[in-house]
């Protein structure tokens, strides 16, 4: 009866200092982390053809290959044509790889020009690897949520 006491005042200890402790800042590679499985879910929900998973993810403004998209109709109807001719492509994801703005434009270059108004400082930048070709999300943090503010190829 004892040990059980002493086993469940423990147990209340570290779950009192696991709540109770105060955030720590993320994290370089914390904040590339979620942002990558944001990347992931929306290419996922697309390829899959469920796109009302992808929306939320989506920021309210969005720059689909260049043309800036603001009616929440407008996005659905274009992520939709895009989820349907992906699944009839047969098209696969196989990879994603998240990068700091920055060393995506020392790698390759600056951005194309219809990419130029969604990239940036603090944006981090998805380039998603599929069996038949290549695609690239910008994403900004929104709070403490990463959204994706332009999808292109």
């Amino acid at each position: 009866m004892i040990l059980r006491s002493l086993l469940l005042l423990a147990v209340l200890a570290v779950l009192s200092v696991s709540v109770l402790a105060p955030p720590r800042p993320a994290a370089a590679g914390d904040r590339e982390f979620m942002a990558k499985l944001v990347a992931q879910t929306f290419f996922r929900a697309l390829l899959e053809g469920t796109v009302e998973t992808a929306l939320p993810l989506c920021s309210k403004r969005v720059n689909l290959d260049g043309t800036w998209v603001e009616v929440p109709g407008v996005l659905e109807r274009r992520l939709r044509a895009m989820s349907v001719h992906a699944r009839e492509q047969g098209v696969r994801l196989t990879r994603v790889t998240v990068l700091p703005h920055g060393v995506v434009v020392r790698r390759f270059g600056p951005p194309p020009a219809r990419l130029r108004g969604a990239t940036g400082p603090g944006r981090l930048v998805a380039l998603a690897r599929f069996n038949t070709a290549g695609a690239v999300a910008v994403l900004r943090r929104t709070g403490a949520f990463w959204k994706v503010v332009a999808v292109t190829d």
